[in-house]
């Protein structure tokens, strides 16, 4: 969403670490199916999802001596110890709980629950990815973001599902709410999602309104921060606001892009960010490179505190756009200002015949407006003002191909990538 529309949180949020000690409970075969107050349960990507799995969920009420159940392929029952933060915000206390899972069998079933004392919750299911994986595909949403109800969301969520439902795992690239300190929003986005997070594999992104205040002020994204448990990034202070993860021919990056938000709590964010990027990608040698972040790499009418404009490249644009080219990134993935625009190939700040590849979609949530075109650098786009729409990445050794629908069905445009 475009800055003159956004909004950011001092926070108060009191921290607990809390760790089980017992491993083996001999009681559990004869645990009930009970009420367990859980919410917004979800599997959360990890740096490498054949062999790993993170598992979250969170509750209203500390649930004390909570642990994680879970059997694969090899029919042994083994139980773990939960990892519990809470945070006091917006007049309520939340308790997130995080365990992950490693050592996993790639390409296998696993059935988890959670317990408490004699009361578990049901089964779920999950699936490792396979040890070899030649072609994927995965839905990439933008800005859920939602006024007044979320129910809009749900509903277009499932029925993206329903349509691709072979689909590895979904990525929101950023503002997944509207008001990152706000409980409501939060509480609405999870509970629309009840019964089918579980299922798949969630991949999150920082957005601007992540970082958003309960008085619209720039504040640091704590809900954010303690709602994901991402893969490490090797900055502690910076934990889950970027990381990378591959999936099969593909490396995947996810940036933070809120450094005007960000500027007086982590001042050095940028800095940080391209030493890690720069290693990161050296350390990972795939076949393509693509990148997941929130703000676009134009301004469109979005005023730039450093260009000074309220078009052509973006801030963001001129601090990383260099760096993917350096870094030879093939297909930069956005949202932010609510539409859809595919600019292809950008090199040195201009349209070109190589380089990055440039897509921007959204919104998946029911804040919708009208976008200015760029005429130097927009080689397509969708009709305004924009209809609710996401993209379908379909991955393979040969190629990358990016399809964008609206969520009636209706195809957009579909652009590929070889090399």
């Amino acid at each position: 969403m475009t800055l003159s529309r956004r909004k950011f949180l001092t926070l108060a949020g009191k921290v607990i670490l809390f760790l089980g000690l017992s491993s083996s409970f001999p009681r559990l075969a004869a645990a009930a199916s009970g009420t367990l107050p859980i919410e917004a349960l979800r599997q959360l990507i990890t740096a490498d999802p054949r062999h790993s799995r993170t598992i979250m969920w969170q509750s209203k009420t500390p649930l004390e001596g909570c642990r994680l159940q879970y059997q694969g392929p090899d029919g042994a029952m083994k139980n773990l110890p939960v990892n519990m933060e809470s945070l006091d915000e917006d007049r309520v206390v939340n308790y997130y709980y995080t365990c992950y899972l490693k050592d996993l069998a790639p390409d296998s079933t696993y059935h988890y629950r959670i317990w408490q004392g004699n009361i578990a919750t049901p089964w779920q299911n999950f699936n490792t990815a396979p040890a070899e994986i030649d072609a994927f595909s995965a839905l990439i949403f933008c800005d859920s973001q939602c006024g007044k109800t979320y129910a809009g969301w749900g509903q277009a969520f499932r029925t993206v599902w329903q349509r691709h439902a072979n689909a590895h795992f979904f990525a929101i690239v950023g503002d997944i709410v509207d008001n990152g300190q706000q409980e409501w929003q939060w509480q609405n986005f999870f509970a629309n999602l009840e019964g089918v997070l579980p299922q798949h594999i969630y991949v999150p992104v920082m957005g601007n309104h992540e970082c958003y205040s309960l008085i619209w002020k720039f504040c640091r994204p704590r809900r954010y921060e303690l709602s994901y448990n991402l893969p490490a990034n090797g900055s502690p202070e910076l934990q889950n606001h970027y990381y990378s993860y591959d999936y099969g021919p593909v490396h995947f990056i996810v940036l933070n892009t809120q450094m005007l938000e960000l500027k007086d709590i982590h001042p050095d964010l940028l800095e940080k960010q391209k030493t890690w990027l720069r290693q990161d990608v050296k350390n990972h040698r795939a076949k393509w490179q693509v990148v997941l972040m929130h703000k676009d790499i134009l301004a469109y009418d979005e005023y730039q505190e450093g260009s000074k404009t309220m078009m052509s490249i973006s801030d963001v644009g001129y601090a990383l756009m260099p760096v993917f080219d350096e870094l030879g990134i093939d297909l930069v993935l956005t949202g932010h200002m609510h539409t859809y625009r595919n600019r292809g190939h950008i090199h040195h700040l201009q349209p070109a015949e190589k380089g990055p590849v440039y897509i921007m979609s959204g919104p998946i949530g029911n804040q919708q407006y009208t976008v200015p075109a760029d005429k130097t650098f927009d080689r397509s786009a969708i009709y305004q003002p924009t209809p609710e729409n996401y993209l379908l990445l379909n991955a393979s050794n040969e190629k990358l191909s990016v399809t964008c629908y609206t969520v009636n069905g209706e195809l957009v445009e579909t652009y590929e990538i070889k090399k």
